[in-house]
């Protein structure tokens, strides 16, 4: 008796085991990736101190965690793959992109590979050097070259993300004046700031140029947006407000941005230190109302007249109605001055785009970073690298407290974009 009560007891033990492992199982199945294989890395754009006379030289380079940017020393010593001249770095989803700017004419596409190494998955050519970059969706790179002189017309390059081969280029004048074809008169040429993908609609910012090669900016009086039906690429519209000048600056990819809820915002800057040959207009903020295309008539936010306000460097949305900014603390260090690598030039702002506010960020010293995209979010803070006083830092900025955390120290003259890949 004694013997079959202890065999119940062992049958009993034996079933209870057999749910509590099989609940175990249960709820290791319950995890928040359900890929265990999958591997994600921080991905930077390092560009490095130059040696001597030398021109410094870029890299991309791999961080083990976020810590990485908040503690210690980012360096490229021993590490990182050196790249070939002064290069721009985007991305679309898990996809890195780099492009030279004078030296190279190679746009190189970086992921990670199955083991979870940062590899080189493809490339492509490009005629002239390409000057602005959008990721309008998550599996496309758009990017336009830019030309200094004569008449032709924009190229378009639409780059798959997955494959990171370059799929087609399309041409289109967007808004060419032929002038008379003299001296005097050479013509007017467009030059894209910004790309946004709204509804089958994209939306086009630019600048005008004297088609000479004179960096001359003849039409400063009023913001440009062209309006194509996309992908097919049929210009639909031109629209145009005169309350602020053109939208945007060289070289980034911010001049206009699109929220969480459809609207577009844009800015202009109307600084001559950043580009302009004349400023006739404030540096202001309009919006596109979501499933319009047209500038709101109701929206303008006078950024040199608001508290907290000046002349716009650079903006890029953070979410939640609000973005981030860049003022110019003295415009009349000459034309393009804000543009050098080291110096004083920015104070840093989180503007409320929809109350119409500004706030300075407190902790963030007046700083240079003539390379201002693309800012990292995670998690509601901005990452972003400045250099300040002697030395460059990745500064982690909360726009809800307007106040910037010093983080990492960059062995370097900048992060060029910070970035999260995975597997």
């Amino acid at each position: 008796m004694k013997t079959i009560n202890w065999l119940h007891k062992i049958v009993l033990l034996l079933a209870i085991s057999m749910v509590v492992i099989s609940c175990n199982s249960d709820d290791e199945n319950i995890v928040d990736n359900p890929d265990p294989t999958s591997v994600s890395k921080y991905v930077v754009g390092f560009q490095a101190l130059p040696v001597g006379d030398a021109a410094p030289v870029d890299y991309i380079l791999e961080l083990p965690s976020l810590e990485s940017l908040t503690t210690g020393e980012i360096s490229v010593e021993g590490k990182g793959t050196p790249l070939k001249g002064w290069r721009f770095f985007h991305s679309v989803k898990n996809t890195v992109f780099t492009a030279g700017y004078s030296d190279d004419d190679t746009c190189i596409a970086y992921s990670l590979d199955d083991e979870g190494e940062l590899v080189e998955k493809a490339n492509f050519a490009f005629q002239s050097t390409l000057d602005n970059y959008a990721a309008i969706d998550d599996n496309t790179l758009l990017a336009v070259e830019l030309t200094y002189s004569g008449l032709s017309d924009k190229r378009f390059h639409i780059i798959n993300a997955e494959t990171g081969k370059l799929e087609k280029i399309v041409e289109h004048p967007i808004d060419i004046d032929k002038g008379d074809g003299t001296s005097r008169e050479p013509g007017m040429i467009p030059w894209v700031t910004g790309m946004v993908l709204r509804d089958g609609k994209l939306f086009v910012s630019y600048h005008k140029w004297m088609a000479d090669g004179s960096y001359i900016t003849p039409d400063v009086d009023r913001a440009y947006v062209a309006v194509f039906d996309y992908p097919e690429f049929k210009l639909e519209k031109i629209i145009e407000d005169p309350r602020t000048s053109p939208i945007g600056v060289n070289g980034h990819s911010t001049g206009i941005e699109q929220t969480e809820d459809g609207d577009i915002y844009s800015f202009s800057t109307s600084a001559l230190s950043a580009g302009f040959t004349t400023a006739t207009k404030p540096s202001g903020i309009l919006r596109i109302k979501k499933g319009t295309t047209e500038f709101d008539s109701e929206y303008f936010f006078n950024v040199e007249e608001a508290p907290n306000g000046g002349k716009l460097f650079w903006m890029d949305y953070l979410g939640k109605g609000k973005a981030i900014a860049r003022i110019i603390v003295d415009d009349t260090v000459g034309p393009w001055g804000v543009f050098k690598e080291t110096g004083s030039f920015f104070r840093l702002v989180v503007i409320d785009l929809e109350k119409k506010t500004i706030t300075n960020v407190e902790g963030m010293p007046l700083h240079a970073s003539r390379y201002t995209s693309p800012m990292y979010v995670e998690d509601g803070k901005a990452y972003i690298s400045s250099f300040a006083g002697t030395e460059t830092h990745v500064y982690i900025v909360d726009p809800e407290s307007a106040t910037a955390t010093k983080g990492a120290k960059v062995q370097g003259l900048a992060l060029k974009g910070i970035f999260k890949v995975s597997n």
